[in-house]
């Protein structure tokens, strides 16, 4: 007559061989974004002096603002703004672009250097359109 081990006893070598084998499995750590970035993947430390550069690089001129130290700005293709953040004198910094023609546009992010946001706004073939950036009292940065 054969002997059958108890199931448990069978269930519970697996699930201890398989925690042998996950604390062995070195953790994956997420690199920051740096290019092609959606909202809320790019974090700033708070307090720090960031670099903001604005990109035009579709093919209809752009309306820029950041209030209240910038008004409307136009930015034709190709052409860039580039401006200093200090977050202690604006703790919400945020940058509202539109198309000329009231048409959809998008923004994409990335992050060249530690302390540099790139805002490339392209055109959109549909709504919704993005309308602005904002760098959150967190250092998040956001697409709205």
């Amino acid at each position: 007559m054969k002997k059958r081990l108890p199931s448990g006893f069978l269930i519970g070598g697996c699930l201890l061989g398989l925690a042998a084998w996950l604390w062995s499995v070195p953790a994956a750590v997420a690199d920051p974004c740096t290019v092609n970035c959606r909202s809320g993947q790019i974090q700033f430390t708070p307090g720090d002096r960031i670099t903001v550069q604005v990109v035009n690089v579709g093919s209809r001129p752009l309306s820029l603002e950041q209030p209240p130290l910038l008004g409307p700005r136009l930015l034709y293709t190709g052409n860039s703004f580039e401006t200093q953040l200090n977050w202690a004198g604006q703790p919400k910094p945020s940058f509202f672009f539109w198309s000329q023609e009231r048409l959809p546009v998008r923004a994409r992010l990335g992050r060249p250097s530690p302390n540099t946001l790139r805002v490339e706004i392209y055109n959109s073939l549909s709504e919704p359109s993005d309308r602005s950036i904002t760098i959150e009292p967190d250092g998040r940065v956001s697409v709205k």
